[in-house]
């Protein structure tokens, strides 16, 4: 199970610096979002850009609920609310899988859409074993 949660706060670790670099500009904007976001010259725009900001903390926050509820680290108390919380990243990241599979971008349909499978296979590894 720590294993499972360690791997789950890397792969979303990963996806949140990677919003980070669709906020800073980093023209990857036909990659996220389905491959529908408002890009110009590859950057996203207006509303995907803000999108990319609140979806950082999201993440984190979602690791550090794995990590908790696999009682790595002091992040949260792993009973109560993060026993809950750690269903909701489940159910978020199946959704969030079916998203990138949907996609028009291959690297996002293949790639993250992988990714996001790995997070959440590994959290409800962690939601079960907990």
């Amino acid at each position: 199970m720590e294993i499972a949660a360690v791997v789950v706060a890397v792969l979303l670790g990963g996806v949140a610096l990677f919003q980070l670099a669709l906020v800073m500009g980093v023209p990857w904007g036909g990659h996220a979002y389905g491959g529908r976001a408002d890009v110009v010259d590859g950057r996203v725009q207006g509303a995907y850009r803000a999108m990319s900001v609140a979806a950082i903390p999201i993440l984190v926050f979602a690791a550090l609920v794995v990590l908790s509820r696999a009682d790595i680290g002091s992040w949260f108390d792993s009973d109560g609310w993060v026993g809950t919380a750690v269903w909701v990243v489940f159910a978020y990241l199946v959704v969030n899988t079916a998203a990138n599979l949907a996609s028009t971008s291959k690297i996002e349909r293949f790639g993250m859409g992988s990714l996001t499978a790995v997070a959440a296979v590994g959290t409800l590894i962690v939601a079960v074993s907990a």
